[in-house]
């Protein structure tokens, strides 16, 4: 996952436990053999004593559910939007390049602006969140 605030760049050192305080990369998080972290085993977490050759590609529910609904999710779409400069279309084409590293076309542009104007930032930043172009690399 993305951390959009207070990431830390800090490099090397001990795992952390992952949790809401840790804001380094998962790289450094802590992963208990006996007991698997809740969050890893619903994005399919691979077990840690076992190897495996490849990964095994589900998509369930759940996972879905929890990008729609986590608080996790709610507070990086916050970050983004604080991250956003600029007029409103301005901000839309950053959202964009942040997330997704590519220009949005016009039409894109045009419907998150009407998507903002009946909602607001944050929904629209948890919307661009959700969408399958920021969850699976092509």
């Amino acid at each position: 996952m993305i951390r959009f605030a207070m990431s830390s760049r800090t490099t090397g050192g001990p795992a952390e436990p992952l949790n809401d305080k840790n804001h380094r990369r998962t790289v450094y998080g802590f992963v208990s053999r006996r007991k698997l972290d809740p969050m890893l085993a619903l994005f399919d977490f691979p077990n840690p004593n076992n190897t495996s050759e490849q990964r095994v590609v589900t998509n369930v529910p759940l996972q879905r559910l929890f990008m729609m609904n986590s608080s996790f999710v709610e507070e990086q779409a916050a970050g983004l939007v604080k991250r956003l400069t600029g007029t409103d279309n301005e901000r839309a084409v950053q959202a964009y390049r942040i997330l997704y590293g590519r220009e949005p076309s016009a039409e894109e542009v045009q419907l998150g602006l009407e998507f903002v104007k009946k909602s607001n930032w944050n929904e629209y930043a948890r919307l661009l969140l959700n969408a399958n172009e920021f969850e699976w690399v092509n």
